[in-house]
């Protein structure tokens, strides 16, 4: 996650979805942004035209609302988020870096394994007595072509941290953005067949869509004690009108 996206229509996507899940659940959440430093190569962070959209207002407009006034005073950050009331009171956030600001490049990896572990350690502890984490990295899911001594590995969520929160008893919605070397429903298959295979005992392993601005997975691993009312509700989300900015996959 960079502060330059916040505000997007992809926040509207993953703002819509918790908000959603914690009413039909009442499960307390804990957001854990990966937060990496903003960059400025390309334009990302401009999809913001469905502020505009008043058919996509009516799928939440007091989400709709509160994010169109972030953008309008110039709030681009996550601690925004966080101050404007957008998830229930109770909900916890995570925004330390998830990079080091002195600059990762010139960081060893021994350095960079060791400020990582750290960084985990604190967003472990930031997430007691929730049972929902949301894990926001700013590209999704560990790749092959990014080891984790890379200087763009905060970019993405490793396994292992997944394991660690999923070990912790919290269930799970993990951010993941598609790419384009290969069609939509093979990535969806080939993520899930990685879910399977690292939480065989999941009893519930569900994902939804979001096609806006660009392909986005938010994916649900849900423990035992927390499958009936997460399955529940995901199932709810799928036949109201967010249908229309989340396919339930």
């Amino acid at each position: 996650m960079q502060n330059r996206y916040v505000g997007d229509v992809g926040d509207f996507a993953k703002y819509a979805l918790l908000r959603a899940i914690a009413r039909e659940t009442k499960l307390r959440i804990a957001v854990i942004w990966y937060l990496y430093s903003d960059e400025d190569h390309n334009a990302d962070g401009r999809h913001l035209g469905y502020l505009r959209d008043g058919a996509l207002a009516q799928l939440d407009p007091s989400l709709h609302a509160a994010l169109a006034r972030l953008i309008h005073k110039g709030k681009r950050s996550v601690r925004s988020v966080a101050a404007a009331g957008i998830l229930p009171p109770d909900t916890s956030f995570f925004a330390n870096s998830v990079s080091d600001r002195r600059g990762d490049k010139r960081l060893s990896r021994t350095q960079r394994a060791l400020f990582r572990a750290a960084w985990l350690k604190k967003a472990l502890a930031s997430a007691e007595g929730h049972q929902l984490v949301f894990l926001d990295p700013d590209n999704g899911l560990e790749t092959a072509s990014v080891q984790r001594h890379s200087p763009k590995s905060g970019k993405y969520v490793f396994w292992n941290e997944v394991a660690e929160f999923w070990s912790a008893g919290h269930s799970l919605v993990i951010y993941h953005h598609l790419n384009r070397t290969a069609t939509v429903a093979r990535q969806a298959d080939v993520l899930k067949a990685k879910f399977r295979e690292r939480f065989p005992d999941a009893p519930l392993l569900r994902y939804f869509l979001a096609r806006r601005g660009s392909c986005r997975h938010f994916w649900i691993v849900a423990q035992e004690e927390h499958a009936p009312a997460l399955a529940q509700s995901i199932e709810r989300i799928s036949q109201t009108s967010l249908r229309e900015c989340l396919e339930l996959g």
